[in-house]
């Protein structure tokens, strides 16, 4: 076992949620990951590899999920859909780890493609589980009420252990990470940033947190009012960050697998690409600005009277 934990500067024990189902666990958790798990990819095997330094891919080919290694324990962020969870844990053990070396589950935010298999993981290892204050709550009701999905997308409650704000670190011996509120995609979305050296050239990494609004209402809803100043936020935070290696929740954000394909044909430095956050920030800002045009463009056509 690796030793314990040097120091850790977060906030807020969350209590768990108060909040009863109707329906057994069994049944819930059965449910959620029928309804969650709707894309192939996000279930797909797919070996564990080395991104850069110590920091690892060990999830399901269609959802990123890291591991950080460190002498004094190791980080895991996020834990995919429900059933990705022994998955994940297979993808550890075959890189020699042993679960319980595993000290934090750091999640990037609240929805059950991401945050479905931590409860499990979380068990399996004995973990501290650390999110942005914002979700606790979200994450503690399993998804239920979500502020734009409602209940459809539910997966297993996780009690938050720890929460962080934006700026905050944690601190695990030398490895040092970095929260960064980016909400918009869900109240509490984090964008988490260390540091991976490769013998003695050290290089930022970004998982960034999704910046995307699939399906939300943006203008007139009374769970997330504020959601467009958040957004617009976020787009700025994300494209002003050192990167030079950015990963995702989803890897097509940022054109992972196509970049690991470059480098595994011989282009070492394909997945180092400093310009790359601001890239996806400006890509998804405009993406977003359209979207909510068209969404005052139908709002207000509907409210114009019939001849």
């Amino acid at each position: 076992m690796r030793a314990s934990l040097v120091a850790i500067f977060v906030t807020g024990l969350i209590a768990p949620s108060a909040h009863a189902k109707t329906q057994s666990a069994e049944q819930a958790n059965t449910a959620s990951e029928r309804s969650c798990a709707n894309d192939p990819t996000w279930t797909a095997a797919q070996a564990p590899f080395q991104i850069y330094g110590n920091t690892w891919f060990v999830g399901p080919r269609g959802l990123g999920v890291f591991l950080i290694t460190a002498p004094t324990g190791d980080v895991l962020i996020d834990g995919g859909v429900p059933q990705d969870a022994a998955l994940i844990e297979a993808n550890i053990r075959a890189l020699g780890i042993e679960l319980r070396d595993i000290r934090w589950i750091l999640n990037s935010h609240a929805h059950c493609d991401h945050a479905g298999g931590i409860a499990q993981l979380a068990r399996d290892t004995g973990a501290q589980v650390i999110a942005g204050a914002a979700d606790a709550a979200l994450l503690a009701r399993g998804g239920h009420d979500d502020p734009e999905y409602g209940d459809r997308f539910e997966f297993p409650r996780v009690q938050v252990t720890l929460t962080v704000t934006n700026g905050e670190q944690l601190r695990l011996g030398d490895l040092l990470l970095t929260a960064h509120s980016t909400p918009g995609h869900t109240k509490g979305n984090t964008t988490w940033t260390w540091t991976s050296c490769d013998g003695m050239r050290c290089l930022p990494m970004v998982d960034i947190g999704s910046l995307s609004a699939p399906d939300f209402q943006l203008i007139g809803n009374a769970k997330y009012p504020n959601a467009v100043e958040d957004f617009r936020t976020s787009f700025a935070m994300v494209a002003a960050l050192p990167c030079d290696i950015a990963l995702a929740p989803h890897p097509e954000m940022v054109d992972f697998w196509a970049r690991v394909a470059k480098r595994d044909q011989g282009d070492v430095t394909a997945l180092i690409d400093p310009t790359l956050c601001r890239t996806y920030a400006n890509d998804s800002r405009e993406t977003f600005e359209a979207q909510l045009a068209k969404e005052r463009a139908d709002a207000a056509s509907a409210k114009k009277p019939r001849p």
